[in-house]
């Protein structure tokens, strides 16, 4: 009997494991150069609202590399101020598609597709849901080449409109 449960667990396992989707290498290769800490300049979007003189982000594998996970934070001084998101990025083998989920200090959540759209270059929508219920959507394009991460964010509208909210450029960092 023994034998058996063991043999019948190890098909099971075996069969799972086989019929899994491989994650694409495009995929793949976004989080692995992902990975580490990024740091941006806000001079041109600071404010006595928004007194950051920079933004980190952090990002580091989720659990048997299958995911990243990653935070965003503002600076002052070099010195982290507390962090406004947390992110998780991974394949969702039952959409066969990249997803991003952020989560908010405020509670909100964000979640939504990522997809390559050109060499070097994602995009990412998002619905967005705040505590009091209501929805936005919000798109970013991304570009990272030669260590150097260029992010635009959008206002989505419900038409399917884009309409340009910031750019940064990002640059991996030593800053911990």
């Amino acid at each position: 009997m023994k034998t058996y449960i063991t043999t019948l667990i190890f098909l099971v396992t075996t069969h799972i494991t086989l019929s899994q989707q491989k994650i694409p290498d495009w995929f793949v290769e976004n989080m692995e150069q992902s990975i580490g800490t990024w740091i941006t300049d806000n001079k041109a979007y600071k404010n006595e609202n928004e007194p950051f003189d920079q933004y980190g982000m952090d990002w580091e594998w989720g659990i048997g590399k299958q995911s990243i996970i990653g935070r965003l934070y503002g600076l002052i001084k070099g010195k982290k101020q507390g962090t406004f998101w947390e992110f998780r990025q991974y394949w969702d083998v039952a959409k066969n598609e990249g997803i991003v989920v952020q989560y908010g200090g405020d509670g909100t959540i964000g979640i939504g597709p990522i997809t390559m759209k050109g060499k070097n270059q994602t995009e990412m929508t998002q619905e967005f849901v705040s505590p009091n219920a209501s929805k936005t959507v919000h798109g970013h394009l991304s570009t990272l080449k030669d260590g150097i991460l260029t992010t635009t964010s959008y206002d989505v509208s419900t038409n399917g409109d884009w309409k340009k909210r910031r750019s940064y450029v990002w640059y991996i960092s030593k800053i911990n």
